[in-house]
């Protein structure tokens, strides 16, 4: 009995193998999503397990908002593109249901669409802060900074909430860099403020 195999017997062979053991290719999918009022085009890829893990039974049925056809998670990826995927998973999606659009995001619960749980007006920006900056507030996690709790979240995020007081006084006990941060805009106004650290960066959230 012959045990040989031809020449193209054994490419087929080796070449099936290699189709077996190769990693699956990416299926990019261009999708829309609207940020602040504008139609805006981005790209996921279908074999995504992130994305799979992060969208819905309900989402994966029913699609997404009038015209919005991209995951939320895809948004939300967008939004924070300086985040990996377990950082990100602090913060959810701000949407607007009469203008249909997305608003921002906020540090908090999510739906079943990565919507916030609780919509607030209360939307976060990433601020200027170094990376030793947002060490010092990580390593706040734990401790009762004048009234301030720090906590820390299972994404690895250290969370500080209060009065924009109370939260400006915890910081300034880190240092001057660390109090910097309150300086964003929307922060000097606000009457209450939450201070994210994730990532080696640092998100304020105020209204």
């Amino acid at each position: 009995m012959r045990t040989d195999r031809s020449p193209l017997f054994l490419g087929l062979a080796t070449g099936l193998l290699l189709a077996l053991s190769a990693p699956v290719q990416a299926k990019p999918e261009a999708c829309l999503t609207s940020l602040e009022g504008f139609p805006t085009a981005l790209a996921y890829d279908t074999e995504d397990e992130d994305v799979r893990a992060n969208r819905s039974v309900r989402e994966r049925w029913l699609g997404g908002y009038d015209g919005i056809t991209c995951p939320g998670y895809v948004t939300l990826r967008a939004m924070t593109p300086g985040l990996n995927d377990r950082e990100r998973s602090v913060f959810c999606l701000q949407f607007d249901r009469e203008a249909n659009t997305y608003t921002g995001f906020a540090e908090g619960r999510r739906d079943a669409y990565l919507n916030c749980a609780k919509p607030t007006g209360v939307f976060c920006e990433k601020v200027n802060a170094s990376a030793d900056t947002a060490g010092k507030v990580a390593g706040a996690a734990g401790q009762a900074l004048n009234g301030v709790r720090a906590v820390e979240s299972s994404a690895g995020a250290v969370v500080l909430s209060g009065t924009t007081g109370s939260v400006s006084a915890a910081l300034s006990n880190l240092g001057a860099t660390a109090l910097a941060t309150l300086t964003a805009p929307a922060a000097l106004t606000a009457a209450a403020v939450t201070v994210v650290a994730v990532g080696g960066a640092v998100y304020v959230c105020s209204e």
